[in-house]
């Protein structure tokens, strides 16, 4: 028995899985980015109509808050695990 792996496992399977992996995680990012771009472009449109008072944009407050808290706040955590899950399965398991 020369070989220690799974039967089923392919070495190549797994050099397959974390380019997908690296892809995914690079999407990702840029996507994360987009989004917090988007809500603070939406957030600056929204506070247009104030710009000419002395009123406080309430609106430009709530588009940036909700946007983020409920928008890009899932993202990152989503994008923070796919960060942590590729490092583990870079980073050699002393055995």
């Amino acid at each position: 028995m020369d070989e220690d792996r799974d039967k089923g496992q392919d070495p190549r399977d797994c050099a397959r899985d974390a380019r997908t992996g690296d892809r995914w995680t690079t999407c990702m990012g840029w996507a994360l980015k987009t989004v917090i771009a988007l809500i603070a472009i939406g957030a600056a449109a929204a506070a247009i109509p104030h710009w000419e008072r002395a009123d406080f944009p309430v609106t430009s407050l709530i588009v940036y808050v909700a946007g983020m808290v409920f928008i890009a706040m899932p993202l990152c955590l989503y994008y923070e695990s796919l960060l942590e899950a590729h490092r583990d399965s870079t980073v050699p398991h002393a055995s």
